[in-house]
């Protein structure tokens, strides 16, 4: 691989991914919280921010910010880092990003207002009072990543941090930026910015003790539908863009999408990115010995 990759963790980067987690409704029901966690931090949220939440999206005005956030040089706590953006004046905004974007917001001092009233008010309301384990866990996940990067081949790396990803060098990508997430569980979040990729990734943590794993238990479930073996069976000799999945499935492309979703959540299947779209997948062997591993360490 032609890029760098470092593994970063700074709690603004979960206040952020919290929001994403808690807008992105459609995946509620897929997320490790699931639909309960998002009831439940919705009645203790203002009417003021609900509406300011429901009129979000997550476009290309929050990838912005995904950038801003990792652009800024004082990260060190949630408050500095929304001092910064605070303070920031529409010039500094602007010259801040360009320098790996073409495209800005339309009125870039709302953009403002509205991100750091967002920000803010969900620090306030509830990241501020979420269980502390969740960050401890994941600045200790950090340390323990960044010292494995040291001694490991990059590519082995990225794979077993991500549980499966692949980022292929094109595109000019030179930097690749890991960010461990706790709320977004099992899914990664990839925005690209031509030559920079930031990938917040499932970290695969446990905030509570649980008797059976839910990363075993999501393998193992994930294997229940006969046309998940049999897609598995079909790129285990190669790889395979999902069109020819599809193809050689022959069941409707939503199907097989939510097949391989999970499949991948499972870290049963490599996946192929170039800049933000995952371009082929094939069989994750390791995925499936991990899955045997701890089965047998629970049966024992």
């Amino acid at each position: 691989m032609e890029y760098e990759i470092e593994v970063q963790f700074e709690p603004v980067y979960e206040l952020v991914n919290s929001i994403h987690t808690f807008i992105c409704k459609k995946s509620n029901k897929k997320i490790d919280l699931g639909t309960p966690w998002a009831a439940e931090v919705a009645g203790k949220l203002s009417p003021g921010l609900l509406s300011a939440l429901e009129e979000t999206d997550l476009g290309n005005d929050w990838k912005l910010l995904n950038l801003l956030i990792y652009l800024c040089p004082a990260k060190q706590n949630v408050e500095s880092a929304l001092n910064w953006l605070e303070s920031l004046s529409v010039g500094e905004i602007y010259e801040t990003l360009a320098g790996h974007v073409s495209v800005f917001p339309v009125q870039m001092e709302q953009f403002r207002s509205r991100m750091t009233y967002l920000l803010t008010e969900w620090n306030r309301q509830y990241f501020s009072t979420s269980d502390p384990a969740i960050l401890a866990k994941l600045q200790e996940h950090t340390k323990e990543r960044n010292r494995e990067l040291k001694t490991n081949n990059t590519s082995d790396f990225v794979n077993k941090t991500t549980n499966g990803f692949y980022f292929l060098p094109g595109d000019g990508l030179r930097r690749l930026v890991l960010i461990p997430q706790f709320h977004f569980q099992p899914v990664n979040i990839i925005y690209n910015f031509g030559t920079l990729t930031i990938c917040h990734y499932a970290a695969r943590i446990m905030v509570t003790d649980e008797e059976i794993s839910p990363f075993m238990y999501r393998a193992l479930r994930s294997l229940g539908e006969k046309s998940r073996l049999k897609i598995l069976q079909s790129v285990g000799g190669e790889r395979k863009t999902f069109t020819e999945i599809v193809k050689q499935a022959g069941i409707s492309k939503g199907i097989v999408h939510d097949h391989i979703f999970s499949l991948r959540c499972a870290g049963l299947l490599h996946a192929y990115i170039e800049g933000e779209n995952v371009t082929a997948y094939s069989l994750r062997l390791e995925g499936i010995h991990r899955m045997n591993e701890q089965l047998f360490k629970y049966l024992n």
